[in-house]
Parts: structure tokens; sequence; C-alpha cells
């Protein structure tokens, strides 16, 4: 008997230090929550950064397109012995939207855009770069090249590449110091812009996603000055002063050379201020033709404020 009821305490001890079927499911029910927020965290991160992977591939082919184009335009090359063979040319086709596709054509040095195995890649060429469809579907930026001298060749001839897809828009603006504001408005096409702005508007990664704009200032140091309003008072000012300075030294040599001194008499012989005595020792006087043979000298001051030596007598002088 006592050891019958020394098993039942047993079991009943052991039953005690068991879960309880409410502890069981609030544990399962915590459980749950915290693996859905783990998860959902988890996801979360994994969307982020699929889609920052994305914008920087996507920034990486607009900076690629960027760089290039930059160093293209800072090789550009102008000449003023035949500056319509180096002209910048821009149409404006789209504006400065993001749906822009602007034209710029230059001559340039520089190897950028160019594939390695092109014959033009050792000298000068003109470029053209604007968007256009690529043959696979979508906008992509297009590239020409051909030499800068053929006449015979506008680029409307030569087939294009794309360089960079998923372009969506190209724009470029040129600064107008004139006006003080950029415009697109270029004319001036036997010569080059001091200061451009061009921009690239990527196609977006994601289907709602918004597109990417790169931009870029870039001065041509190579440039011609254009007239502008600072350009025109400044050569106003200096031609002002040059003619003022003209002013001065003409009255200056009206009075004999400026700083107070005589004016040398006029048609007369021997003056004191010119040469020594007649048949002298040849030295001059306080004239400032020092150690020069005299002998009689006359000095001569004309309307125009030249001086002429005349004269010469037997002391040695000059003939």
């Amino acid at each position: 008997m006592e050891s019958g009821r020394n098993r039942i305490g047993v079991c009943r001890h052991a039953g005690t230090a068991g879960f309880t079927l409410l502890e069981l499911l609030l544990a399962l029910s915590i459980f749950t929550l915290v693996a859905g927020m783990a998860a959902g965290s988890f996801w979360s991160i994994t969307r982020t950064w699929n889609r920052a992977n994305d914008l920087l591939e996507n920034l990486h082919y607009g900076e690629f397109a960027m760089d290039q184009l930059v160093a293209a335009l800072r090789g550009a090359a102008w000449f003023s012995s035949k500056p319509e063979a180096f002209g910048f040319w821009l149409d404006d086709n789209g504006g400065n939207s993001d749906r822009a596709a602007n034209e710029i054509s230059w001559v340039t040095s520089g190897t950028a855009f160019l594939p390695p195995d092109s014959p033009l890649k050792d000298g000068l060429h003109r470029l053209s770069v604007t968007v256009e469809h690529a043959r696979g579907g979508g906008q992509g930026l297009a590239v020409r090249a051909w030499p800068h001298l053929s006449e015979e060749t506008d680029g409307k001839d030569v087939d294009p590449w794309i360089v960079v897809p998923d372009v969506r828009g190209f724009s470029c603006e040129w600064y107008d110091f004139e006006e003080d504001a950029w415009s697109q408005e270029w004319e001036e096409t036997n010569s080059l812009p001091k200061v451009l702005k061009v921009s690239l508007t990527m196609e977006p990664r994601e289907k709602d996603g918004d597109p990417v704009r790169l931009q870029r200032i870039v001065e041509l140091e190579v440039a011609p000055d254009l007239p502008g309003r600072e350009r025109k008072d400044r050569t106003t000012q200096d031609e002002l002063d040059r003619e003022e300075r003209e002013s001065a030294r003409e009255e200056e040599n009206r009075n004999g050379g400026g700083g107070g001194r005589p004016e040398p008499p006029r048609h007369e012989d021997s003056g004191p201020g010119f040469s020594g005595s007649s048949g002298g020792s040849g030295t001059s006087g306080s004239s400032g033709f020092p150690g020069r043979p005299g002998g009689g000298r006359t000095g001569v001051r004309t309307e125009d404020g030249s001086l002429v030596i005349t004269g010469g007598g037997r002391g040695g002088g000059r003939p």
C-alpha cells in the first residue's frame, strides 16, 4: 500500500512540472509574431537593397555618358583662320524637357565616344550627339563622327552608334552673357559658346519610378569672346583710356615734351638749348645731345611737334 501511495505522489509531482495548453498557445503566438516581423524587415531590406542597386546601375550608365560628353566638349577645337569649319551647332528639338532630343555638334581632338578602332581617334574630327531610337527598342544616346574638313558629309550620312542605352532625353543650353541668362537660340555657327549646360535624363529602372536627371556645366576654354554687355563696357573703357593717353601724348609733344621744359626757339641759329657755340669745342649745351659735335646747329620745332636738327658749322659737326 505504501509503495502505491508513493507512486501516485510521484506522478502528481511530475505533472505539475509540465506546460499547460494555454502556455503553449501563448508561446506559439509570440513566436509567430516575432517571425513575421523579422520576415517583413528582411523583405523590406532586400527590396531597398535591390532598388539601390538598380539606382546605382542607372547612375553608372548616366555618369559614364556624362563623363564622356564632358571630356569631348573640353577637347573642343577652334581656329580663327577657318571658323566655319570649327563652329558649334545646336538643334533645340524638344527644348530642355525630360523628353528633349537636342543635337549638338562640334570639332574635338579627344577620343571620347570613339571606338578603339576608329581612324579618327588620332586627329581632329567632328562629333554630333543626340537621342535616337535604338535598334533593339527604347532610346539611347547616339553619336556620329566624321572628318571635320569634309564638305561632302553633313553628319546625316554617317551611321550612329548607341553609346549608352536607356536615355530618355538630352538637352543643351549656352550662357548668354549679354542677356545674363541661359539660352538655346544659337546662331553663331562659326564660333563656340563660352559656357554650356548639358542635361541627360535616364529611364527609371522601376515601372512607376522617377527618371534620373544628370546635369553638368562645361566651360570651353578655346571659345572666342562673344559680344556681351560686360565685354562691351570693358572695350569702350579701354578705347577711352587709349584716346586719353594719345591726347596727353600729343599735348606733351606740342608743349616741348612736357615736364615744364621751355619750348626751344624756332628758326634760330645756335640756340643755347641745342648746341654749343659755333666753331667751339663741339660739345653740346644743356639741350639733351651730350657729347655730340655741335658746330652751330639749329633746332626747329615743326607744327606737329617733331624736332628737326639742321645746319652744322665748321666745328666738326655732322653735315
